[in-house]
């Protein structure tokens, strides 16, 4: 029993359409000949099956143009014209169109060939941009199925991700099929050229050349803006030209200024070369705006040496591996660690402690040491030697033992080494040994010297 694929309802044999949303229902055969199985997408224009030629079992895709549509002349002429331009181009990058036909209520549709594949445009929506190495070979394939297209006199004028779909064939991936002629146009001169009216604006906004905007003539120089503004897409992830509406962004074609895909995208590491090229093909003359031929030779320079794509099993069930990430820079190698040295702060604190603590002691063994020969000097009459001034402050020396006197007089000691920057006393002159920090405690000695001192002062404790 017939069924709509929308709402799921059931009919009898003899309707073909929904009466509630005007779907075909399934399954339904057309002209005895090709049975629809299952909808593909739909669009403003018509719906797309997925359907079996009865006589070949051979799967196609049937184009169903709306049953209001099809009543309207303008819309029925322009859909022929769309069957018409698709199979008379006969390019490898052009969908194939095989037959054009009505259903017995009125209907037009005709049949292609079924691209089993996705479009750039859910490739894009979900990787955002392709490397050149990728895009390159996609923008070419697309390049010269337009080539062709206008050599048989015939624009496209809807040139999008949405239009191209990207195929795996004869071993190759991202094989290009443009698709939808539905808004073409048929240059001067040829059969059908006067089926738009002056003035009609056509196309998608995003992507729309501004002579297409204005409402003007429209050649195939438009189609080169669109190539433009379709490979400013495909490398940056972004439209050149985006407003708040349709209108707002017609406006921009016809008058902004599109930033360098470099600058736009700085990190990408984009070539100069490309600025060039898509800056031309977004000229607002259309005179300024280079052929599909050269804006191909331009695109095929950014990738010297370029092969195409070659399919392989990972590719075939949709796990394509990444390319190998690059090796790391070796590190330098350096004999010594370069100034300034980072160290942790634990490690920093633990030298720093100490080198306080053994300044700390040093400087006690010095006072220690200048303190035992001053009062040596003192006592023995000798020359006595001034201690260097010590700017940190340092602890209280401890007690000097009190000094044991020789029972036997001895042979005076030597001075004590006096570094260079200080300066030797006269031996005639004699001198207190004090010290600033802390005053020095003189020390009393247990026993009263014996010698030959004949000048010792009185002891004046």
């Amino acid at each position: 029993m017939p069924r709509c694929p929308t709402c799921q309802s059931e009919y009898a044999e003899d309707v073909s359409y929904c009466p509630r949303d005007g779907a075909a229902l399934l399954p339904a055969v057309l002209e005895g000949r090709y049975r629809l199985l299952s909808p593909l997408g739909a669009g403003g224009m018509g719906v797309v099956y997925l359907a079996e030629h009865l006589g070949l079992r051979k799967s196609v895709a049937v184009k169903l143009l709306r049953g209001e549509l099809s009543r309207d002349p303008t819309f029925a002429r322009r859909f022929e014209q769309e069957a018409i331009a698709a199979s008379q181009i006969g390019h490898e990058h052009i969908v194939n169109v095989t037959d054009l036909g009505r259903t017995p209520t009125g209907e037009l549709f005709y049949v292609m060939e079924l691209l089993e594949g996705e479009s750039l445009g859910a490739l894009l929506l979900r990787e955002r941009f392709l490397p050149l190495w990728r895009a390159v070979p996609i923008l070419m394939q697309v390049c010269r199925a337009l080539e062709a297209a206008h050599t048989r006199g015939i624009v496209h004028r809807d040139v999008k991700p949405q239009n191209v779909m990207l195929l795996q064939r004869q071993g190759q991936a991202d094989f290009v099929k443009v698709v939808d002629f539905g808004i073409s146009k048929v240059m001067q001169g040829q059969p059908g050229s006067a089926l738009t009216e002056a003035g009609a604006i056509l196309g998608t906004a995003n992507y729309m050349a501004p002579e297409q905007a204005a409402g003007g003539t429209v050649d195939a120089r438009a189609d080169v803006y669109s190539v433009g503004v379709l490979t400013y897409e495909v490398c940056t992830g972004s439209l050149p030209f985006r407003g708040d509406n349709t209108f707002a962004t017609m406006l921009q074609h016809l008058e902004a200024t599109a930033d360098p895909p470099s600058r736009h995208r700085p990190d990408l590491g984009l070539p100069p070369e490309l600025d060039a090229l898509v800056l031309s093909a977004l000229a607002k003359d259309p005179a300024a705006r280079p052929t599909l031929e050269t804006f191909r030779a331009g695109l095929e320079a950014l990738v010297p040496g370029r092969v195409p794509l070659q399919l392989t099993p990972a590719m075939a069930t949709g796990r394509v591996p990444k390319l190998p990430a690059a090796a790391p820079p070796a590190p330098l190698a350096v004999a010594e660690p370069l100034e300034p040295t980072v160290v942790a702060t634990q490690s920093l604190e633990s030298v720093h402690r100490g080198r306080r603590g053994g300044l700390l002691v040093g400087g006690m063994g010095a006072l220690l040491l200048l303190g035992g020969a001053g009062l040596w000097a003192v006592t023995s009459g000798g020359p006595a030697v001034e201690p260097p001034t010590v700017s940190a402050p340092v602890a209280a020396p401890s007690p000097v033992p009190a000094l044991e006197s020789p029972k036997e007089a001895a042979p005076q000691p030597a001075p004590a080494p006096v570094p260079e920057e200080l300066e030797r006393p006269p031996e005639d002159e004699q001198l207190d040994v004090t010290q600033k920090k802390p005053p020095p405690r003189r020390v009393r000695p247990d026993k009263p010297r014996t010698g030959k001192v004949q000048d010792l002062k009185p002891n004046p404790f």
